[in-house]
């Protein structure tokens, strides 16, 4: 040892927890449309452009009133929805078979800027959700002078 103290600092060690808990979870959200839990995952696209961030999903067999949007007091648009079929088919000698399907959709995308939730507007063309929400700045503070008396 070259004689200095170290010294544990437990806002340095949540912020890595943080770090490796963003990449775990970062990579999970980035698989695709994939099962989990009887879920569908959309893929999504996430992308700021002039004053907008504009995020797509991919979210194919669901009708626009199957569909639910929502953006958090924390900043994150939950995309959810659900698609349930029945089929019944007649078989031979009296018998019919009834089958019941559900599908359910869920993403939570952290937004990387505020938005205005009242100005969000969203398309459903072919499977494919996209989504413009508008960026809100957070008021600049005025710089004032302190007087010292």
């Amino acid at each position: 040892m070259d004689g200095r103290q170290t010294w544990w600092d437990p806002f340095e060690e949540l912020h890595r927890i943080h770090d490796r808990m963003e990449r775990m979870f970062g990579a999970w959200g980035q698989m695709g449309t994939e099962k989990m839990h009887g879920m569908e995952v959309p893929g999504v696209d996430v992308q700021e452009h002039d004053n907008d961030i504009i995020v797509t999903a991919d979210m194919p067999g669901l009708t626009k009133d199957e569909i639910k949007l929502d953006v958090t007091a924390d900043n994150v648009l939950e995309i959810s929805g659900e698609k349930k079929a029945e089929k019944e088919q007649k078989e031979h000698e009296g018998f019919v078979r009834h089958e019941r399907s559900y599908t359910g959709y869920y993403r939570a995308v952290r937004l990387p800027a505020p938005v205005d939730k009242t100005k969000a507007k969203a398309t459903y063309n072919n499977g494919v959700l996209s989504i413009t929400l508008p960026m809100t700045r957070k008021p600049e503070g005025k710089k004032s002078e302190i007087p010292i008396s």
